[in-house]
């Protein structure tokens, strides 16, 4: 089943890089789930990081679970849109 990110509130995984950030993608995707990469403004983030991965925040679960698993550092979890747990 895929989810689509743009169905309600989203979760967004800061990632340093855009190297990174494909690689999650794929990870992801090879996991179940559509997501998107997405650039970062500076300020959205402790680190700056420049580039995140947005997903439903309902897989934000498998989305953490499939990244430590394929050892993909994220700096920061961040949720967009909704109302903050």
């Amino acid at each position: 089943m895929q989810l689509q990110p743009n169905n309600g509130p989203r979760g967004i995984a800061a990632i340093g890089s855009m190297t990174a950030a494909i690689k999650a993608q794929r990870t992801l995707a090879m996991a179940g789930l559509k997501v998107e990469v997405i650039g970062l403004s500076p300020t959205e983030t402790r680190r700056g990081c420049a580039y995140g991965i947005e997903y439903p925040l309902t897989a934000e679960g498998q989305v953490r679970i499939s990244l430590r698993a394929a050892r993909i550092s994220v700096a920061q979890f961040l949720q967009k849109g909704g109302n903050a747990p």
